[in-house]
């Protein structure tokens, strides 16, 4: 009887270490960033709240996408309904209103953003469809302007999307097209898109070198889920990433 006792204190006395070690695990300091106006602070917060805020985010955007694409069975219906819902209810940030940069759900929440914010927006509710995207700036010497472009994975190709100035780019039978038939054929942006100019030359030059510009390995909006962040943080943690 007395090792039977024994044994349950012993249980009882390491179940409530391992509880208090927890508890003062989440209570450890932790650090969150917001930019404003391109100036960034840093933010102290208790890991617990840190962690909580993370999971809220996750359930919110898996929650969003569902709502956005329920009943749509296809890669082509899913990213199509993703930018619509986006470039509706993400607007430009209007001249003179403070640049707020921090979490994704905030940009959705506030309803507006810059181009590479309504990008964030577009390829993370992708991705939580079941559509993996991810964005991309693309760089020319001799432009003003950078070009934000969106890429979906659909049905093993990644098409091509520019939510900012919203384009969606189609081959001539009104099929997505991927970044190699756009970087082949500069008349396809022109099908879409017209004369359009930006960054003070003509809109098709930015795609000339999209064929060679390869996904991420792990995708930003992917970052935002519980365990594939959890795997993220192990690979760089072990410098698998880098091999």
């Amino acid at each position: 009887m007395r090792t039977r006792r024994s044994r349950l204190a012993m249980q009882v006395l390491v179940f409530a270490g391992l509880g208090a070690g927890m508890c003062w695990a989440l209570t450890i300091p932790a650090f969150t960033r917001q930019g404003i106006n391109f100036q960034v602070s840093t933010h102290q917060v208790p890991l617990y709240v840190k962690a909580v805020d993370f999971l809220h985010r996750h359930y919110q955007y898996g929650l969003l996408a569902h709502e956005i694409t329920h009943g749509l069975p296809t890669d082509h219906e899913r990213a199509l309904a993703v930018f619509a819902w986006t470039r509706q209810r993400i607007r430009p940030t209007p001249d003179g209103w403070p640049v707020m940069d921090d979490h994704i759900l905030h940009i959705i929440i506030r309803g507006h953003g810059l181009e590479d914010q309504m990008a964030d927006v577009f390829t993370t509710l992708c991705t939580y469809a079941g559509v993996p995207a991810f964005w991309y700036i693309v760089k020319l010497p001799a432009a003003k302007r950078n070009l934000i472009l969106s890429f979906a994975r659909v049905d093993g190709r990644w098409a091509v999307f520019d939510v900012g100035n919203g384009f969606v780019f189609t081959d001539r039978s009104g099929t997505l097209a991927s970044k190699e038939e756009l970087a082949a054929d500069p008349e396809l942006v022109r099908l879409t898109a017209g004369e359009f100019q930006y960054g003070g030359g003509p809109y098709a030059r930015y795609f000339s070198n999209l064929a060679s510009l390869k996904a991420p390995r792990t995708l930003r909006a992917e970052l935002q889920m519980p365990w594939r962040r959890f795997w993220h943080e192990v690979r760089d943690a072990l410098g698998w990433g880098h091999a």
